[in-house]
């Protein structure tokens, strides 16, 4: 199922992973995101943004149900009102877990997401839990994202950097000065953007890149287990994939976890603006 909500200046169609119209199977999340101020939606027709992608814990994931299990596996849809949206999955069959996201449309031009995720089984290979969401990005003209932070063999600074990979699988994943990037594994294919680490890492959680006169930034509620990932050509020639990770260290049977973002639409009015819009969200706050 999919619907169709609005408020302040954007539109989002949300649904669950099944097909209609030139929507493909296996995308989740936000369908398209279009604005009053772009008419085009931010998002390749026919895949999806905020898409719930992977499930990995580190062991060889070579076959392709699994390692898109939570695109494969169905999803419950519920209108909450007019501006919300909840897609519940239920315990997946490999990995065990389940999961219910929350998506608010908030005015002006806000987003808000609310992940909650319980590990059913006691399955993991190395002990922690990395849930990974792709956005794919409809042809922008630069297809970089920008963060705050620094190469990471420097101890303290922090500046805007832009980070655009140039392929595929290379060195695509960014992590927090103060993380150790490399996470235990045992995967035989080298095409998963989750274990290619970039020498770069950001210093305050959050990320934008730019679509004609738009910005679109993406915030996250913490730094600990948190990365950003690029790809110039996820969603095909041309179109990137912003995407992120939240790494779970030492998941807990039945235990469950938060995690909050936002995601900010809107014109573009420079980079003090999108950290004053970091600045003033306060995730347990927001309404």
């Amino acid at each position: 199922m999919h619907q169709l909500v609005e408020a302040g200046e954007l539109s989002a169609v949300i649904g669950d992973n099944e097909p209609y119209g030139e929507h493909r199977a296996g995308y989740n999340g936000v369908h398209s995101l279009t604005s009053v101020h772009c008419a085009d939606s931010l998002f390749v027709p026919g895949i999806a943004g905020l898409n719930l992608e992977h499930l990995l814990d580190g062991r060889d994931v070579a076959d392709r149900d699994l390692y898109f299990e939570p695109r494969r596996h169905p999803m419950e849809f519920e209108q909450i009102d007019e501006c919300t949206i909840q897609l519940h999955q239920m315990t997946t069959p490999v990995m065990k877990v389940q999961s219910l996201t929350t998506f608010t449309l908030r005015e002006p031009y806000h987003l808000d997401i609310e992940f909650r995720v319980v590990l059913r089984e006691d399955v993991l290979t190395y002990g922690y839990l990395c849930c990974f969401w792709a956005s794919y990005i409809h042809q922008p003209e630069d297809n970089a994202i920008c963060f705050l932070g620094r190469r990471r063999e420097e101890t303290a600074g922090e500046g805007w950097l832009r980070f655009s990979t140039p392929e595929h699988n290379d060195h695509s994943t960014v992590c927090h000065t103060a993380a150790e990037p490399e996470l235990a594994e045992e995967m035989t294919s080298r095409e998963s953007l989750a274990f290619n680490y970039s020498d770069l890492a950001y210093t305050r959680p959050f990320y934008y890149g730019l679509r004609g006169q738009m910005v679109c930034a993406i915030m996250l509620d913490r730094t600990q287990g948190i990365r950003f990932t690029h790809s110039p050509s996820g969603g095909g020639t041309g179109n990137p994939a912003w995407d992120f990770q939240w790494v779970i260290d030492r998941c807990e049977v039945d235990r469950e976890y938060v995690m909050r973002a936002r995601v900010v639409y809107k014109q573009w009015e420079g980079e003090d603006e999108i950290l004053r819009e970091y600045e003033r969200w306060d995730p347990l706050l927001a309404e």
